[in-house]
């Protein structure tokens, strides 16, 4: 392979070529809900694009609280595309290791799935 025909994968990428190959292919299946690749792409940038606008700076973690549901997927690729890093917390986790997870990752922002809100309710404040 030369350097003519190579073109370098990274998750980023892929989705990317995903979405302009495969725009309408379903990309995301979860219960009755379906995302196409070009539907997750959009997804992807407008997370990041609200990730950016809040202030988020290249290097800051970005924590999300959920399950596997399609945001969080969405998570892997839009918290890199905007500078950040990932933190995904297991939501089967106690509130005290949650705690210590965010002081200790430094966490600059904190996405919580609703059902889960509990787990953190005692941090806030």
């Amino acid at each position: 392979m030369t350097a003519a025909n190579r073109q370098t994968l990274t998750p980023l990428t892929f989705l990317t070529h995903s979405a302009a190959t495969f725009p309408e292919r379903t990309a995301v299946v979860h219960g009755a809900r379906r995302l196409t690749y070009r539907e997750l792409e959009d997804l992807v940038h407008r997370m990041a694009g609200a990730l950016r606008a809040s202030g988020l700076e290249a290097g800051q973690t970005v924590s999300f609280l959920c399950p596997n549901i399609p945001e969080m997927l969405a998570a892997h690729f839009a918290v890199p595309l905007a500078g950040g890093v990932l933190g995904a917390l297991n939501f089967r986790l106690g509130t005290g290791e949650i705690a210590y997870i965010l002081e200790h990752s430094e966490t600059r922002l904190l996405f919580v799935e609703r059902e889960l809100a509990g787990l953190v309710a005692p941090l806030v404040g």
